[in-house]
């Protein structure tokens, strides 16, 4: 399945993330919590006009590959959710529940587009850890149980998961050609690249600089060191009126 194979890539970074990556930890252990909300993704006027957008485009055929990708997508903004929901019960941080709640606005939109095909949705309970695959109910506690270590192992995971939406995201991209799924990966692009920026200021507080898993290090410090994107954007990225 394709999101089990995809996601095994998390198990591989958690043992990674066992030491800091690119500088040692400093600093109380709780630090993180004072990094902003740092979703920038959501809002309700901008899931309105996001829609409102959507529903001028055509309906386009769906290539097997988008498909799965739609599929996978809505299943991946799931996990997000459930084990940010998981680690700010665990540890407070604020940055965790405002991710969290930016990544049921992802899940919704993933759902809108799976109504819009006509694609059964795969997800058979909104209870957080619980998914058609037992494999990635195995992976969600692998996630949280890191993350339960300590706050700064939960920013480590928060990094991790951004990391990985976004590698997928931008494969998605490459490819997709239906506009309307355009418009989907490059806000769930915005959004995850928004939620990057909150983790990864949050784990550079505690003296630790978060390399990258799937992307180069280069590419999160242009991400990181950009401004925060909160307008909702078309098919090419461009910003909607």
């Amino acid at each position: 399945m394709k999101f089990t194979k995809k996601w095994s890539n998390a198990v591989f970074a958690l043992a990674l993330l066992s030491t800091p990556l690119m500088g040692q930890a400093g600093g109380g252990p709780g630090g993180g919590s004072g990094s902003g909300g740092g979703s920038g993704s959501s809002g309700g006027g901008g899931n309105n006009s996001m829609i409102a957008y959507i529903q001028t485009l055509p309906l386009e055929s769906i290539e097997p590959q988008e498909y799965e990708d739609l599929v996978f997508s809505r299943q991946e903004e799931k996990l997000a959710r459930d084990v940010y929901i998981m680690l700010y019960q665990a540890w407070g941080i604020q940055t965790f529940q405002n991710i969290a709640q930016a990544e049921q606005s992802h899940m919704e939109w993933t759902l809108l587009l799976l109504d819009r095909y006509g694609i059964v949705d795969p997800l058979l309970s909104d209870t957080v850890g619980v998914y058609p695959d037992p494999a990635i109910t195995v992976l969600f506690r692998r996630l949280v149980t890191y993350g339960l270590q300590s706050p700064l192992n939960a920013l480590k995971v928060g990094a991790i998961i951004e990391d990985l939406d976004l590698f997928d995201l931008d494969l998605a991209l490459q490819r997709s050609d239906n506009r309307d799924l355009d418009t989907l990966w490059q806000n769930l692009a915005r959004g995850s690249r928004n939620h990057m920026r909150a983790f990864y200021g949050a784990l550079e507080t505690q003296g630790v600089l978060f390399a990258g898993i799937k992307l180069p290090t280069w590419y999160i410090l242009q991400i990181v060191n950009s401004p925060v994107e909160n307008q909702v954007v078309d098919e090419n990225g461009v910003a909607l009126p």
